[in-house]
């Protein structure tokens, strides 16, 4: 059985943005990222943005862990989620937006992120884990 995946390429991040992929010219990683100057060196700042996290469920927790490993400057990630955004979400999940109703978890919270960081590299599982991709789900993830 072999996974299926989405990469976010042809989405955009906001009306008038630039494709998915393609960040706006006044974005700079260095700047985003450089209020966590005194508590992470230089060093580990660019290890981080190195890194590639793999995370599992895009609703409550999940989607909270990736909105903040997304803006501590985690480079790249490996989400999934089966399930659809809908109402009852709305008291506990970052991504549950009128927006976001009826769209896929992973895929809306992996546009969330790229709305803080549009040079991130997202692979979007639709599916649950399971047996037949959870090695595609963990290739390189640290």
């Amino acid at each position: 059985m072999s996974a299926t995946t989405t990469t976010l390429t042809d989405e955009t991040v906001g009306a008038d943005a630039a494709p998915a992929g393609s960040p706006p010219s006044a974005w700079d990683y260095d700047v985003a990222f450089q209020r966590h100057a005194g508590l992470i060196t230089s060093a580990e700042q660019a290890q981080l943005r190195g890194s590639r996290v793999a995370i599992a469920g895009m609703g409550g927790v999940g989607g909270s862990h990736l909105m903040t490993l997304a803006r501590l400057g985690i480079g790249a990630f490996h989400v999934a989620d089966p399930d659809e955004f809908d109402v009852a979400n709305f008291n506990r999940q970052y991504g549950a937006l009128v927006s976001n109703l009826g769209r896929n978890k992973a895929a809306a919270m992996a546009n969330a992120a790229r709305d803080v960081n549009p040079e991130l590299d997202i692979r979007v599982f639709a599916e649950p884990i399971h047996a037949g991709n959870v090695d595609a789900f963990l290739e390189g993830a640290d």
